[in-house]
């Protein structure tokens, strides 16, 4: 099983974000153990290392985005990927890219805890982390 994971679950496990941490460290867990295949978009790389700078300042940033490259794939956005984006009924654009890029990769899911992206209508289905976790 392929999944794409939002930035909200990825900031979870690296920030230890209570009371989501466990299910998101868990999905990265499940992920070590062959049990699922999780990707993450590149672009999400620089989201992740400012909101963790901001909050755990900029060597912990660091560590944690490079840590998070050394363990899971980083799928590639290209200028079409985001023209396809911008023509998605996604208002979020990030949200909308991340849809393009599991939809170019053949995810099964996309993991988020975004209630709004929760309900997007994306090629690939979004569910949230205990739902995930329900199905690994």
């Amino acid at each position: 099983m392929i999944v794409m994971l939002d930035n909200n679950v990825l900031i979870d496990a690296l920030a230890a974000r209570k009371p989501f941490e466990e299910d998101a460290q868990n999905i990265l867990r499940a992920s070590a153990q062959g049990k699922c295949a999780c990707c993450f978009s590149v672009n999400s790389a620089t989201d992740i290392y400012y909101v963790l700078r901001k909050t755990k300042g900029s060597k912990i940033a660091g560590e944690s985005v490079s840590r998070l490259l050394r363990l899971l794939p980083a799928v590639s956005v290209s200028g079409n990927d985001c023209i396809q984006a911008l023509g998605l009924p996604i208002d979020d654009f990030e949200d909308a890219l991340l849809a393009v890029c599991a939809a170019k990769i053949g995810a099964d899911y996309i993991v988020s805890r975004d209630k709004d992206f929760l309900g997007a209508n994306s090629s690939v289905q979004v569910i949230s982390p205990s739902e995930f976790l329900s199905k690994v």
